[in-house]
């Protein structure tokens, strides 16, 4: 990690392995614009949500066969109960507001089934930072690579411990890793 002295933290690159998300259903991917890493691993069993059109664009560059949807995480246009797996990969973060956070993750518990599964990969924001450049190096189930970095505003204090009380609290059991620069959540609905 390098800091500068306008408090721009540059985290170095990270070596991450994604894996195929085990469900026949059908998965949500809420930001998932840019890299649409979900939507190039699942396909056409993803609807990728992005409140930005150009992200949409940016993802279509690669090719993923996904449904698309301009929209808010807010205030997703689904029906109750209808997605077996929501992600939240890399996009918790753009969410710099806490209430915008919970919000998101609240309709993320609505849209989901009986027992379905919210899985977050996030990087970790402290609070004494202005600005984090977060980069990746994501390696896909198929071998492809792709390599990017997320620039976001710093001073959320997103740490593991604080976004696992808040997906705890809209009524999630889960599971969490801590990556050094990065953590997971694995949860399911109760």
């Amino acid at each position: 990690m390098t800091r500068n002295s306008s408090s721009r933290i540059t985290i170095p690159v990270q070596e991450i392995t994604l894996e195929h998300i085990e469900t026949k259903g059908l998965i949500l991917d809420i930001g998932g614009g840019g890299e649409g890493l979900v939507s190039r691993i699942e396909g056409t069993r993803v609807c990728a949500v992005d409140i930005r059109m150009s992200e949409i664009r940016e993802a279509l560059i690669h090719g993923p066969p996904a449904n698309w949807f301009v929209g808010d995480g807010q205030h997703l246009s689904f029906r109750d109960g209808v997605f077996d797996v929501v992600t939240l990969w890399f996009s918790l973060e753009y969410m710099s507001d806490w209430s915008i956070k919970k919000s998101v993750l609240k309709e993320a518990h609505r849209v989901l089934v009986t027992d379905g599964r919210l899985s977050i990969l996030s990087s970790k924001i402290d609070e004494d930072c202005e600005r984090l450049i977060f980069w990746g190096h994501f390696t896909l189930p198929d071998g492809s690579v792709s390599q990017t970095g997320y620039g976001v505003r710093g001073g959320q204090n997103q740490i593991l411990d604080r976004v696992a009380d808040l997906v705890r609290s809209i009524g999630f059991d889960l599971s969490s890793r801590d990556n050094g620069a990065w953590f997971e959540i694995q949860a399911s609905k109760t």
